[in-house]
Order: C-alpha cells, then sequence, then structure tokens
C-alpha cells in the first residue's frame, strides 16, 4: 500500500483532492472552500407577516370604525390582536406573537383611555351642572372650557394613536419589528 503523502509516491507535487462534490460546485466545502451565498445553504424562512399586520389593521380598524358606527370601536380594540395572539398557529412564531402582543398593548391602552375619557366628560359636566346657581336652562358660561379640553385632549390621542397603528401595520407587512410609544400603547402584556 503506498502513502499518497511520501515523496515519490501517489499524484504530483501542488495536488489537492477535490472538495465533496467535486470542483466547480458552489457549495463544495473543505480545503478552504466556501459556500457562496444562495447556493447549499437555505435561507432563514421570512417572519409571517400577514397575521402581524392583521393584528394592528385590526385592532385600528375596530377603533375607528366601529367608533364611527356604534360608538364602541374605543373600546373593542383588543379583540382582534387577542385572538391573533391566542391562536394555536401562531403560539410559536415570535414575530407574529411580538406584533400580536404591541397591538393587544395599544388596543387595552385606547380602551382605557377611552373609559377614562368618558368618565371626565360626564364628571365635569356634572360637576359644572351641579355647581350653578342660577336656576336658568341655558349652560353655564364656564361649563364649555372643561368638556372642550377633554373633547380636545381625547381627539389628539386618538389622532395619534391611529397614526401609530398605521405605521405599526406597515411595519408588520415589511417584517420588521415595532414598538409603540409608551403614552400610546401601555406595556400591559407582556410578549
Amino acid at each position: 500500500m503506498s502513502d499518497p503523502y511520501q515523496v515519490g509516491y501517489g499524484p504530483s507535487a501542488g495536488w489537492q483532492q477535490p472538495p465533496p462534490g467535486g470542483y466547480g460546485h458552489p457549495g463544495a466545502a473543505g480545503y478552504g472552500y466556501q459556500a457562496a451565498p444562495g447556493y447549499g445553504v437555505p435561507p432563514p424562512p421570512a417572519p409571517a407577516t400577514g397575521p402581524a399586520m392583521w393584528a394592528h389593521l385590526g385592532a385600528v380598524l375596530t377603533i375607528t370604525a366601529g367608533s364611527m358606527f356604534c360608538g364602541l370601536g374605543g373600546f373593542l380594540g383588543w379583540i382582534a390582536p387577542l385572538s391573533i395572539r391566542g391562536s394555536a398557529r401562531h403560539k410559536h412564531d415570535p414575530s407574529v406573537r411580538h406584533h400580536a402582543t404591541q397591538a393587544l398593548n395599544f388596543g387595552l391602552t385606547q380602551t382605557i383611555v377611552a373609559v377614562l375619557g368618558v368618565v371626565l366628560y360626564f364628571g365635569s359636566a356634572l360637576v359644572f351642572a351641579a355647581a350653578d346657581h342660577s336656576g336658568s336652562s341655558e349652560a353655564p358660561p364656564g361649563l364649555a372650557v372643561p368638556l372642550l379640553t377633554v373633547m380636545v385632549v381625547m381627539a389628539a390621542y386618538a389622532i395619534s394613536g391611529i397614526v401609530y397603528a398605521i405605521v405599526a401595520t406597515t411595519k408588520a407587512n415589511k417584517g420588521e419589528p415595532w414598538r409603540y410609544p409608551r403614552l400610546i400603547a401601555w406595556p400591559l402584556v407582556k410578549g
């Protein structure tokens, strides 16, 4: 039996054993050869963008359209993200769970703020109505200031929340991670 590495036996000097798969095979490895990008190695799976996008879109559509039609949309924005997050199909997909958790926090925060807005609006109306001692049927002049202030703050909060939800929907559709600002979505549910 001959030893190919011993002088005088085997192939000529400078010869290398061909890599597995032969020369010219793009995925050949060994002896300094590296697999070319895109050859032989499958790319990592792309994150599921559909359910992640629908978590944000479901929250924003429930809040906006539901508020326009029946007035309860601001209280129900957490239902769509919760159903997507709790689905057995998406329990092991970290991208969908992240986006569904963010959308759920957004929907829950919108619900809490809507409840606070309703309480502040009717509470200030009752306080100023009780403070009116004039006995006349017209509204007291100071009543409009706190009511309008509550309405303006609630409208500004709702518009900024909708803008951030649209940004979150586009980010989820592209497969990019997204976190709402803490003022818009309180971190009530952890991912």
